[in-house]
């Protein structure tokens, strides 16, 4: 047998069907393959909690391929002392019609979610074990016990038949109303847990939709000037505690106004869109961030290990959008849409806070624009990289 203790200690386990002593037979091999066939139903009845159909399937399919082979193994154990006696005729025929009332059970709740119609199954397969060890299988272990001390077959079963009498049918109800009580409540509470863990599930999920519309600007999917304000926070702490270059660029599209003048909002949203997507894959490092600080205005955060790489960042970006050939006839220096970019790197001391950062790439854009556009710069010389 299986040990379940580490299944029973665990706080999402519960126990549906729990071992009874008056289970017990005096057949060992027999007694411990019923206490497998409780632990592999209570398996089943924990995948449902978790509503995990795969694990579901593969519970059941355990327990079935685990019953045929306790068949045939007690039916073995009965012929050995009873050979083809009517008891185990009628009790092989008594497993025979164990799956079919099981296929049956599916069958009937075809339309049914899994999880239901193995909850049916369950309570079948409940009072099934249940009735089949305590009427059945205790009959004929009495009538074997009898047997081994002497009684013939004929006075082993009449034996057995005033052992089975009123008082232990009546014990037999009490057990089955017992479990069929017990088996309800525990699948409603499981049921009710089910609940809350879907419920559960689905209020993460949408925290985190909600976190995520929080700090991202819906039309472009970049993220927003809100989140930009915390990631700067974070990086530039890490960027002082390391000892490298936290960079930061700051661009606007050139021209952008005539762009929704000649194409119209429409296709300037589409243009927003597209420098966004493709600002993404430029900025794929783990290193990288890229925000959506404006109407057409646009911020790089980013950490190097010198002050050099952010000229070529700040390059790879402005040549990576104009690659795109965005549509722009009316702008003044190209037929497509270009960008103009102003940028700083530092390693970040006290002073280097947010404003005073933003303040100065913001003078570098004025520069790059004051410059011709379609460039970026990054020193205060204010020579334009293009």
């Amino acid at each position: 047998m299986h040990n379940s203790d580490s299944q029973n200690t665990s706080l999402d386990y519960i126990e549906v069907f729990p071992w009874n002593k008056s289970f017990e037979t005096g057949i060992e091999e027999v007694d411990e393959q019923h206490k497998m066939l409780i632990v592999l139903i209570n398996k089943l009845v924990n995948t449902l909690v978790h509503n995990e159909e795969l694990a579901v399937k593969e519970a059941f399919a355990e327990l079935a391929a685990y019953a045929d082979y306790h068949f045939a193994a007690e039916e073995k154990v009965w012929a050995e002392h009873l050979q083809d006696d009517e008891w185990v005729s009628a009790h092989r025929k008594n497993h025979t019609s164990f799956l079919p009332q099981v296929l049956e059970i599916k069958e009937r709740d075809a339309d049914k979610p899994l999880h239901d119609v193995i909850e049916d199954i369950v309570r079948f397969l409940i009072r099934w074990l249940a009735f089949h060890i305590i009427d059945d299988d205790k009959r004929l272990a009495i009538a074997i016990h009898a047997m081994e001390q002497g009684a013939s077959i004929a006075e082993a079963k009449h034996l057995a038949e005033e052992e089975m009498n009123d008082s232990v049918s009546l014990l037999i109800d009490i057990v089955l109303n017992m479990y069929d009580s017990l088996s309800s409540r525990t699948l409603n509470l499981m049921r009710e847990r089910r609940a809350r863990i879907v419920a559960e599930t689905e209020l993460r999920e949408a925290n985190r939709k909600l976190e995520a519309l929080s700090i991202t600007d819906q039309l472009t999917g970049l993220y927003n000037r809100r989140h930009f304000e915390e990631v700067f926070d974070r990086e530039r702490k890490r960027a002082q505690r390391s000892g490298s270059h936290l960079i930061v660029l700051l661009f606007d599209i050139d021209y952008f106004k005539r762009l929704n003048d000649r194409y119209g909002h429409a296709q300037g949203d589409h243009a927003l869109r597209q420098i966004s997507a493709e600002l993404q894959v430029l900025c794929r490092r783990g290193s990288d961030f890229a925000f959506r600080v404006g109407g057409e205005e646009f911020v790089v955060l980013s950490s190097a290990t010198d002050e050099h790489s952010v000229y070529d960042l700040a390059e790879h970006i402005r040549t990576g959008l104009a690659a795109l050939k965005i549509d722009n006839i009316d702008s003044d220096i190209a037929e497509y849409l270009t960008i103009s970019l102003g940028g700083v790197s530092c390693v970040p001391t006290q002073k280097d806070d947010l404003d005073h950062l933003m303040g100065v790439a913001d003078q570098r854009l004025y520069m790059a624009k004051s410059r011709g556009r379609n460039c970026a710069v990054i020193d205060d010389q204010g020579d334009p990289v293009n």
